[in-house]
């Protein structure tokens, strides 16, 4: 497994298990979106104590997770992330996604994507607007009115 880590984005490649993420946490930094690149025999781990470990800790992660392939993947690994991406497009999607944006405004839009991994469809309008109020009001110098 082969970690890579900046600002924004963690991308971990060769990776056989998504159990070994659970076990690395301290490696992936604090990153607002984590790449896992796949391939044909990854699994989200070998037993069914190990699976739930992994699916567990990519739910419950403070940041959007990205399931990278260059061929098919299984529905079991495309659940546990909150998107798939092709790896032929994933750098391209990547630059439009945070294309001029803050680290602020990046953050208003990953607590949007948490919140919708889980919480019912009014909490997460909820939090979509506490958070634009909040980038108005950055933009515009003044209270959020929240």
């Amino acid at each position: 497994m082969t970690i890579t880590a900046d600002d924004i984005v963690t991308k971990v490649c060769q990776l056989s298990s998504l159990y070994q993420l659970s076990q690395e946490r301290e490696q992936l930094g604090e990153p607002c979106l984590l790449l896992m690149y796949v391939g044909d025999g990854t699994v989200l781990g070998s037993n069914d104590s190990e699976k739930a470990e992994a699916a567990r800790f990519l739910r419950e992660a403070d940041f959007m997770t990205a399931v990278v392939s260059e061929g098919d993947i299984s529905d079991e690994l495309a659940s546990t992330a909150d998107l798939v991406l092709r790896a032929d497009e994933t750098d391209e999607y990547v630059a439009k996604l945070f294309k001029d944006k803050t680290k602020k405004q990046i953050k208003e839009i990953n607590a949007c994507f948490i919140k919708a991994r889980t919480a019912p469809a009014e909490e997460v309008l909820a939090t979509e607007s506490r958070a634009f109020y909040r980038l108005m009001a950055d933009k515009n110098g003044g209270n959020s009115n929240e």
